[in-house]
C-alpha cells in the first residue's frame, strides 16, 4: 500500500509516512483537511490533497444523493409483499394439515409403546447443567481496544510532530518556549555588554564630557546596546536581524581594538559573548540555546576576571 508524508498548512516539519487508512483516521479526528500537503514522489514536490482527484475520491468521497420514492411504487411493493406472504402461509398450513393426518393414522397402534419408551429414556438420561453463556473470544489477529487507542494516539502525535514523545508538547509549543528563554538570555547579555563597555571607559564617563564620549567606540557601542536592551524588554522580536548584525560588527571591531591594545583575555571574552548573542537570536532548539547561554556566561566571566581580578 502506498504511503505519504503529510505536512499541514503553516507547519515547517513533515510527518509520516502514513497509509490511506491512517490519513483517513486523522481526517476524522479533525487533524487534517483537504488543504494539507502531501509529498508527490512523481513530481518531487509538495501538493495539496485537494489538487489530487484520486486522493480526494478516497479520503473525501462524495455523498450519494437520496431520492424520495413515489407513493405508488411503495404501495405496489407493499401489495406484492402481502400477496407473497399470504401464499407462503397458505402453503405452510396445507402442508401441516397433511402431515398431521398421516402421523395420526400411522401412530395410532404404537402410541402406548412410544410413551413408555419416552418415559424410560427421560428417567435414564442425566440432568443437563444449565448452559453458561459463552464468553466472547477475540480473534487472534484482532487488536484490543487499548491497543487501538494507543495506535490512534501515536498517529495523532506523528501528525503533530511529537513522534518521540506522544504526550509531550507540539513543535510550536517547543519553539515558543525556546523563544521565551532566548529573549531573556539576549537581554542579560546586552546588559552585561553595556556594563563592560562603560567600565572600559569609566574615567571618561565620570567626566561627563559628551563630545569626548561620542568619540569613544566603546561608549557608542554601549549606547547602541542600551537601545537594543530597551526593545528586548518590550519583547520586540523583530529586531533579531539587527542583533545579529550588532554581534557581527562587535566581534570584528572590538576584536581589533582589544588586539591592538594587547588585551587577549578581553578579546576572547568578547568573541564568546558576541557568538552567544548571534546564535541565541537564530536557533530554535532548546539544547543549542542552553549551549549559547553557557558560552555567553563564560564570556561575561572573562570580562569580570579581566576587570576585577
Amino acid at each position: 500500500m502506498r504511503e505519504y508524508y503529510i505536512r499541514r498548512e503553516g507547519d515547517e516539519d513533515a510527518s509520516g509516512p502514513f497509509d490511506i487508512d491512517q490519513i483517513s483516521s486523522l481526517i476524522e479526528a479533525n487533524k487534517l483537511d483537504a488543504n494539507a500537503y502531501f509529498y508527490d514522489i512523481e513530481s518531487e514536490s509538495w501538493l495539496t490533497i485537494s489538487s489530487n482527484e484520486e486522493l480526494m475520491e478516497t479520503l473525501f468521497p462524495k455523498k450519494r444523493k437520496l431520492t424520495l420514492r413515489t407513493q405508488e411504487s411503495e404501495e405496489e411493493k407493499k401489495r406484492l409483499a402481502e400477496e407473497e406472504a399470504a401464499k407462503a402461509a397458505a402453503a405452510k398450513a396445507e402442508a401441516k394439515t397433511e402431515g398431521q393426518a398421516e402421523s395420526e393414522a400411522e401412530g395410532a397402534d404404537t402410541e402406548p409403546d412410544d410413551a413408555e419408551a419416552a418415559k424410560a429414556t427421560e428417567a435414564a438420561a442425566p440432568e443437563k447443567p444449565a448452559e453458561e453463556p459463552k464468553k466472547g473470544k477475540k480473534k487472534k489477529g484482532e487488536p484490543s481496544d487499548e491497543r487501538q487507542k494507543l495506535e490512534v494516539t501515536k498517529m495523532l502525535a506523528l501528525a503533530e510532530g511529537r513522534a518521540d514523545d506522544p504526550s509531550g508538547k507540539s513543535p510550536r509549543e517547543k519553539q515558543a518556549a525556546v523563544a521565551f528563554f532566548g529573549l531573556r538570555f539576549l537581554t542579560f547579555f546586552f546588559i552585561a555588554s553595556i556594563l563592560a563597555m562603560g567600565y572600559i571607559e569609566k574615567d571618561l564617563v565620570m567626566t561627563a564630557d559628551a563630545i569626548a564620549m561620542a568619540k569613544s567606540p566603546y561608549i557608542v557601542i554601549a549606547v547602541i546596546d542600551l537601545v537594543i536592551t530597551l526593545t528586548l524588554l518590550l519583547q520586540v522580536t523583530e529586531v533579531y536581524p539587527l542583533l545579529r548584525f550588532r554581534a557581527a560588527v562587535g566581534a570584528g571591531l572590538l576584536t581589533m581594538l582589544f588586539y591592538s591594545s594587547g588585551d587577549t583575555l578581553l578579546l576572547f571574552s568578547n568573541l564568546l559573548l558576541m557568538g552567544a548573542i548571534y546564535f541565541s537570536s537564530a536557533i530554535i532548539k532548546i539544547r543549542f540555546l542552553i549551549a549559547c547561554g553557557i558560552t555567553g556566561v563564560l564570556g561575561i566571566l572573562g570580562y569580570v576576571y579581566a576587570f576585577f581580578l
